[in-house]
């Protein structure tokens, strides 16, 4: 019950609880519905200026941007996330400051008295220690100077729990918006059909007048952006952003309530079976209840009243266990729960969700044994007091114990499926050398395109030069960050037109293939010769050479990025071997890499330094030395490839530790059923035994006897499991890595280890009964 109450309460504040924001029902969202059905929450910033400047249908709007500039107060910088808000947007959503006041309209006009800046509460006490005279404090975003006004209360969050931000400025302050989340209310009375069938010929209008700044678009791409149209969707829980966020992992939470909702039916079972047990002790007072009038249906409310106070106190327990296991899921599907808003919370959904799934799992396991309890023949209960009438004599026992069987089955071979599925992603081959390999962004402060080549050559010199560095490198995207960047590239053939096509490509220093350990198998790597004036040079990975080049030798090919007559811009100079770059799951791809040199004007790029061992070691050095060409400079997301791949594993590890232990959660209860039931016939054919033995039958005859009954048990269910799992785990195919969901291996692990469970304790009773003496067997009658 607590595994299940909190998926749901992961799911109850991803798309049920409302902002804590004044009447977050009057809430709406305005979206753009592509043609190709797609919808998204940004709207060119002109169109907020065209909405913004009606009035029929709208109460009040308000816009916000999304940023990720660099923060800095007195001598210390950090990357933040911060929301560019209009004036509106504080006084719509009727939320106040807890310190000082919050950004207003006056605000949110152009001019330096708008530079002001809002903290959330998370960020106040994070970097300033909840000091209560941070008000009127200087600092900067983006190297502009901010004055702090206010912070908000722990509870206010914006409008995205996905994307809460560190600290809010007027929107004013960005000179070029470009695109922003709107939303807004509705005046009393106006409908949402209403509301789009006004504001409708507004975008379309605004959307003609963009027409000019999209000229450089394909043409394809330009008319279907302007044949775009407008949706009007309540916010009542946020923008979209959440929900969208939602049914990214919606598979995850449907797979996650499929164990733990398994779990819950073979407890249910186990219960029925132990009820069913308990009801023969009582089967003489039932009876006699019965025979001096008492009603079916009044002992029918007792016992069941008793089990709903079972299943009542097992939900108040499981609500405990929901917090716990909120917290959990949290940290296996965002990494740190602190960077969302999605917080357990007892509100009346989640409680209401508890008790009905504990009134229903009271029904479920109690139900069967009730009724059968109180229809036993009277006569029989009353006059066979010395008699107990239970799970031995009623078929339905086996039953349940054979769908426990049957349920564990699909649960272990699940759990063996992403357990062997994690192994192979762990082991699988990147192309590329994953040990003692140290990344770290790395973002200048110097403005003038000359000083930035001056500090990255710098970088590199003084980098390269500390021991214990085997080799260092910088790169625009580091492996295994976002994969690089699409590049469309033009290749002809002799003969044939030239073809585009879509490639991640990637800027890299000399040294880079040797420093992430990726071989050039033909031609040479960049060298300091391939600088700005140089001709344009680029390589190729193996999989570019075989889509694209065919048969014919790579090396001096050409290709262009410039439309169909630039195809011999760019002189291909070698051939590194196909690696991953973006995920370990990615099929092998074509990849182009350029010399960093011929563009070493940016502003950030990706420092990769090999150790020699323990590349964490040597970070404060490399620091040092950096810090020591640039005071300013922002050295952030500091971590280790392996670091970088156990993040990305992150969700299939959550799958395999929370599928083996449901699987040995559900073995367990399997054999506990087993052990109970096999027990009980045991006791209730002990005169029978006794017999047997006292006519001639040896203990290993009567050991055989009770184990030939619990494999036949065992075998029932694994004969329904198998196929259950195989038809079960078609789900979940595209969660698992180099393995099919019918992999024999782990279904004749999962047999094995169900028979092992399931026989040994069926072997306990059964050595139990084989050491019964005759006489003392003969005697119990």
């Amino acid at each position: 019950i607590g595994a299940n109450t909190a998926l749901f309460s992961l799911i109850n504040v991803m798309l049920l609880r409302a902002l804590p924001v004044k009447n977050p029902q009057e809430l709406v969202e305005f979206v753009r519905l592509h043609p190709d059905g797609a919808m998204m929450t940004n709207l060119p910033y002109p169109i907020y200026s065209y909405f913004r400047q009606d009035r029929s249908v709208l109460a009040v709007i308000f816009a916000i941007r999304w940023l990720d500039p660099v923060f800095r107060a007195d001598s210390a910088a950090e990357r933040v996330t911060v929301h560019a808000v209009s004036g509106s947007f504080f006084p719509t959503l009727g939320v106040n400051a807890l310190l000082g006041r919050t950004i207003g309209l006056d605000d949110d006009q152009p001019g330096a008295a708008n530079h002001v800046a809002v903290l959330s509460y998370a960020f106040w006490h994070r970097r300033f220690g909840g000091d209560p005279s941070i008000l009127g404090r200087k600092v900067q975003v983006s190297g502009g100077p901010f004055t702090i006004i206010g912070a908000m209360p722990p509870d206010f969050f914006g409008v995205d729990r996905g994307h809460p931000p560190d600290l809010w400025v007027p929107l004013a302050t960005d000179p070029d918006p470009g695109w922003a989340w709107v939303l807004g209310r509705l005046k009393p009375g106006i409908s949402i059909p209403q509301a789009r069938a006004q504001l409708e010929p507004l975008f379309r209008h605004a959307l003609e007048s963009l027409r000019d700044e999209f000229r450089l678009w394909p043409e394809h791409e330009r008319t279907a952006f302007l044949s775009q149209k407008l949706l009007i969707n309540r916010a009542v829980n946020g923008t979209a952003g959440l929900r969208w966020s939602y049914w990214e992992y919606s598979n995850t939470l449907k797979i996650l309530l499929g164990l733990t909702g398994l779990v819950l039916l073979i407890a249910c079972a186990n219960m029925a079976n132990l009820l069913m047990a308990r009801s023969a002790a009582r089967a003489r007072e039932i009876g006699i209840r019965l025979a001096i009038g008492a009603g079916r249906w009044r002992l029918v409310r007792q016992l069941l009243t008793e089990n709903l106070l079972l299943s009542l106190a097992g939900g108040i327990l499981g609500l405990l266990v929901a917090a716990w296991g909120h917290r959990l899921l949290l940290a296996f599907l965002v990494g740190d729960p602190q960077t969302v808003a999605l917080h357990f919370q007892l509100d009346n959904r989640v409680l209401a969700f508890g008790l009905a799934l504990s009134i229903a799992t009271g029904l479920l396991f109690g139900l069967f044994p009730v009724v059968r309890s109180t229809r036993a023949e009277l006569a029989w209960a009353v006059h066979n007091s010395t008699r107990q009438f239970g799970a031995a004599r009623i078929p339905f026992a086996r039953t349940l114990l054979t769908v426990q069987v049957a349920l564990s089955m699909v649960l272990l071979v699940g759990a063996g499926l992403f357990a062997r599925s994690l192994r192979n992603l762990g082991v699988a081959d990147l192309g590329l050398v994953r040990e003692d390999l140290l990344l770290m962004n790395v973002q200048t402060s110097v403005k003038t395109p000359s000083d930035r080549q001056a500090f990255w050559t710098q970088v590199t010199a003084r980098v390269s030069g500390l021991p214990g560095v085997r080799t260092m490198a910088l790169a625009g995207d580091a492996v295994f960050g976002n994969g690089g960047w699409n590049q469309t590239v033009w290749t002809q053939r002799q003969g044939d037109p030239a073809q585009g096509n879509q490639v991640p490509c990637n800027w890299v220093s000399p040294g880079f293939f040797e420093t992430v350990g990726i071989p050039v198998l033909l031609g040479r790597e960049f060298g300091e010769q391939d600088r700005e004036n140089s001709p344009l040079v680029a390589l190729v990975n193996q999989a570019f050479a075989r889509r694209f080049l065919g048969k014919e030798d790579p090396i001096g090919q050409r290709f262009g990025d410039h439309g169909p007559g630039s195809s011999g811009r760019y002189e291909i100079v070698g051939v590194f071997g196909d690696a991953k770059y973006g995920t370990v799951r990615e099929q092998t791809q074509p990849m182009v890499f350029h010399p960093l040199l011929q563009e070493p004007r940016r502003a950030s790029f990706v420092l990769h330094v090999r150790t020699g061992a323990g590349p964490t070691a040597l970070l404060p050095s490399i620091r040092r030395e950096i810090v020591a060409i640039d005071g300013d400079v922002l050295i952030t997301d500091v971590r280790t490839l392996p670091q970088v791949l156990r993040s990305q594993l992150r969700q299939d590890r959550m799958f395999a530790t929370l599928a083996s232990f449901f699987a040995l959660l559900a073995l367990a209860l399997g054999a506990i059923g087993i052990y109970g039931v096999v027990a009980y016939r045991v006791a209730h054919r002990t005169a029978e035994i006794g017999v047997r033995m006292a006519l001639g039958a040896q203990r290993v005859d009567v050991l055989w006897l009770v184990m030939r009954e619990t494999l036949v048990l065992l075998a029932a269910g694994a004969l329904i499991g198998v196929p259950a799992a195989l038809a079960a785990c078609r789900l979940i195919k595209s969660l698992l890595f180099g393995l099919e969901p019918s992999d024999p291996l782990t279904i004749a692990c999962a047999a094995a280890a169900l028979f092992a469970a399931g026989a040994l304790a069926g072997f306990m009773p059964a050595r139990r009964a084989a050491s019964i003496e005759p006489i003392v067997a003969l005697r119990s009658e």
